[in-house]
């Protein structure tokens, strides 16, 4: 025989005619019709085999069996807020969980190794480095899945406070046997015409799509993998744009730089967070942002919030 397992609106459904004691009172308060109200205690009962109520024509009153269900559901709530009190006091003994969205595309791994020890032995931060796209980022801050991340501008209607990293530039990483390279900038409206612009944001791939089509650009989606878009680059005519910043650290023997001009495109790096963090997520922010001096910033702009 299955356990039987209290319906959350019934409950409340109940609970709320207790207090009342009329159908239709309870009703309102619950925005339901009284037959609807009704047809709910009556299915209860069924569920229970026992009569909960007297119905009358002033209103209804307990039977002992209701009485019976009413304490046991107060002793639940009592039972609850006593294991939500514990579930507090023991969470101060562990330590804070911060998400951080950074891309292993221009954040290396030895960076992040380098940046997650160096709370290791804090007891009382857990950070939580997560790899994905710019618009999972974005929706991760915006649902308190995540707290920041380093990405690019979200759009307006996310509502979510970022800063700019610095001022950047573009750039253009190619392989050393590509013809471009022989060029010292590579022009974006006369080179790369005829050419294939590598993805490894699909976001950045839908962002920008119309703006390659309408300058004759191809661009086909890869793997958000460092080492196989090298490795593509390396080895045929295509190409791959990113931010001068992390371009440079992206060079190997068989792929080159570029600086990349008259872009119609932006990809300024930026810091995306959540306007409400915990001041244990304000210090791991104030270490990402130290390099780029931008620690008075956050403070500005989290103050306003």
């Amino acid at each position: 025989m299955a356990k039987f397992r209290m319906d959350p609106d019934k409950k409340r459904y109940f609970c709320t005619l207790c207090l009342t004691g009329n159908i239709a009172q309870a009703a309102e308060k619950l925005h339901l019709s009284r037959q609807a109200l009704s047809k709910s205690m009556r299915t209860l009962e069924k569920e229970l085999q026992a009569q909960l109520f007297i119905r009358g024509r002033r209103g209804v009153k307990l039977t002992p069996a209701g009485r019976v269900l009413l304490r046991y559901l107060r002793e639940e709530d009592r039972l609850w807020d006593t294991c939500r009190a514990d579930i507090r006091k023991a969470s101060k003994t562990m330590p804070e969980r911060i998400r951080i969205g950074l891309l292993s595309m221009y954040v290396g791994y030895d960076q992040k190794r380098a940046f997650l020890s160096s709370f290791k032995e804090d007891s009382h931060i857990e950070v939580d480095v997560i790899d994905g796209d710019h618009d999972a980022f974005w929706n991760a801050i915006a649902q308190r899945e995540m707290d920041f991340a380093f990405t690019i501008r979200p759009p307006a209607d996310f509502e979510l406070p970022a800063i700019k990293l610095c001022d950047d530039t573009l750039s253009v990483l190619l392989g050393e046997d590509n013809p471009l390279a022989r060029k010292k900038l590579i022009d974006f409206k006369i080179d790369l015409r005829g050419k294939t612009i590598i993805q490894t944001s699909p976001y950045k791939g839908r962002l920008y799509e119309k703006t390659f089509r309408d300058h004759g650009i191809r661009q086909e989606a890869l793997l958000h993998d460092k080492n196989l878009m090298l490795a593509r680059v390396s080895t045929s005519e295509d190409l791959f744009i990113i931010q001068t910043q992390y371009a440079k650290a992206l060079v190997t023997d068989h792929v080159c730089i570029r600086p990349l001009v008259n872009a119609p495109i932006e990809m300024d790096s930026m810091f995306v967070f959540h306007p409400d963090l915990s001041q244990t997520a304000r210090t791991v922010a104030k270490k990402l942002l130290s390099p780029y001096g931008k620690e008075l910033e956050l403070e500005s702009l989290l103050s306003r919030g």
